[in-house]
């Protein structure tokens, strides 16, 4: 008899109320779950729902600040991610965390402890032994011998699970485990988790692939914005009801009634400012195509690792291209680097704003000014810089875009997060840009906030620029944008216009392109 049978409706793994605050963020609001002993459970839901941090909570990465764990009805602290390897709890990340350096068999023990020879030497043979013998329950034809690095996605997988495996997990979490495999290596994968099931290991199936989820699992869970929404059997659902889980009424309506009340409709007939022709990257993008019009907002869509930023890093030139054209008002951009970009009228906002977007030590004014120094000079034979000139164009910039500082001196980090953002707008709009790409401008941003710079693209709109938006959260290119390219694995899998934009449509596109 299975150990699946023998404890059918045994709770394992309970989580009981879990709150996890971050800066301006609630990312878990009081969850509680439980998983049975040999279950196959899907955890779905978009982007930011609060997966990821439920998750790093139950492996000990995180802690809640408010809740607790119960592993068979008892307690349990997880102080660091080894507290849960002791536990029996394993985790297979979309991120593979394996050595490529180290043979198969290291990376199988490692962190568990190597077999010794007399209490010191390494037993190779043992631990070559153990790795066979959990590869062969996944019946992974894989030598233990071999570098990690030289094997393929779906059989470094197969190495993390193995070691679970070792480690006697009871359960295992497995983050998008199918990206980047193939149709038959997936089938291998399901092979694998039912027998585990089957072996009474529980198992959490993390995926944004419902047929995925439709096909291997036996409860679905689905979070939205850090709370639990649905947790019921995959038998009771639908695509139509999982996809209305996912995506909330509430959000769409929102988002419907500002793109209504903005009066956003199709896109602007005039011409075109951007074009993109058949652009790829090393980084994963793949054959993408499209163009954006003067006073155009134009959305990027997609889930976690479909590409979004990826795209435009090759279109901004920060990333090489390996084919494709790209022309700024009909001037080719051969994405040399972005100084090339900038000088033909494009900008792009990155997502990582302390990092890459402004210099936090700096003050606003030297922030504002940092793009178009050329233009702040004493004089064409002198060049050393014009206080008076930034200070003039940094006053502006702060007055248009209210960005709320003491003045011009202020260093950027003691401004809120809002703020530095519009500090990085302010830059490239001093810069003189015709096309400014926004990713993910809103992150960390609270509500009136995100609503702030929602105003400053659509009047940038209005001023005829160019806008590229890319945003995780679907309700803001609903709310935002007259039209939208939703990404899948690199490609421009569809396209949105008009009243066509909503977000359970953005949400059928993604899942349904897998």
């Amino acid at each position: 008899m299975t150990g699946a049978t023998q404890d059918a409706h045994a709770s394992l793994l309970e989580v009981v109320g879990a709150t996890k605050h971050y800066p301006g963020v609630l990312a878990v609001d009081d969850v509680s779950l439980s998983i049975e002993a040999g279950q196959i459970v899907g955890l779905v839901g978009k982007n930011g729902a609060g997966k990821s941090t439920l998750i790093k909570i139950i492996a000990g990465a995180e802690q809640a600040d408010e809740g607790h764990l119960r592993l068979n009805g008892e307690r349990l602290e997880l102080h660091r991610p080894h507290d849960a390897t002791v536990a029996g709890l394993a985790f297979v990340h979309q991120d593979l965390q394996d050595v490529g350096d180290l043979s198969v068999a290291e990376n199988v023990m490692l962190g568990l402890g190597y077999p010794r020879r007399m209490g010191v030497l390494v037993d190779w043979a043992e631990l070559r032994r153990q790795a066979a013998d959990a590869l062969a329950r996944l019946e992974a034809d894989i030598d233990p011998r071999e570098p990690v690095g030289d094997l393929s996605a779906a059989q470094q997988r197969l190495v993390m699970i193995a070691r679970g495996l070792v480690q006697k997990a009871r359960l295992l979490v497995l983050d998008e485990p199918s990206a980047s495999l193939t149709d038959e290596e997936i089938e291998h994968l399901f092979a694998v988790v039912r027998r585990l099931r089957d072996d009474g290991i529980s198992v959490v199936y993390v995926s944004h692939r419902l047929e995925e989820i439709f096909e291997l699992t036996e409860r679905v869970i689905v979070m939205r914005n850090g709370r639990l929404v649905a947790d019921e059997p995959t038998e009771s659902l639908d695509r139509a009801s999982l996809i209305f889980h996912i995506a909330g009424r509430e959000h769409a309506q929102t988002a419907v009634q500002r793109r209504t009340s903005r009066g956003i409709g199709d896109r602007p007939d005039t011409e075109t400012v951007l074009e993109v022709g058949g652009v790829s990257a090393e980084t994963g993008v793949r054959d993408c195509s499209f163009d954006v019009r003067k006073g155009e907002i134009l959305g990027l869509g997609g889930l976690m690792g479909s590409g979004r930023t990826e795209l435009v890093r090759a279109v901004f030139g920060a990333d090489r291209r390996q084919e494709g054209t790209v022309r700024v008002n009909g001037t080719p951009i051969f994405g040399r680097d972005p100084a090339e970009s900038m000088a033909a009228g494009l900008a792009l906002l990155p997502e990582e704003r302390k990092t890459q977007g402004n210099i936090m030590d700096f003050s606003v004014r030297n922030n504002i000014t940092l793009a178009s120094l050329d233009r702040h000079r004493i004089g064409r034979r002198v060049p050393a810089p014009s206080g008076r000139s930034e200070k003039r164009a940094a006053d502006a910039r702060i007055g248009r875009l209210s960005i709320a500082t003491p003045d011009d001196r202020q260093l950027v980090r003691l401004l809120s997060g809002g703020n530095q953002q519009k500090v990085v707008i302010a830059k490239w709009l001093e810069q003189g840009a015709d096309v400014l790409i926004f990713d993910e401008p809103t992150i960390g941003v609270d509500v009136d906030g995100k609503e702030g710079i929602y105003d400053i693209m659509e009047e940038l709109a209005a001023e005829g620029k160019a806008v590229v938006f890319i945003s995780s959260e679907f309700s803001e290119l609903v709310g935002v944008c007259h039209r939208v390219l939703v990404l899948s694995e690199g490609r421009i899998v569809g396209e949105l216009e008009a009243e066509a934009v909503t977000e359970p449509a953005i949400v059928e596109i993604c899942y349904s392109q897998h």
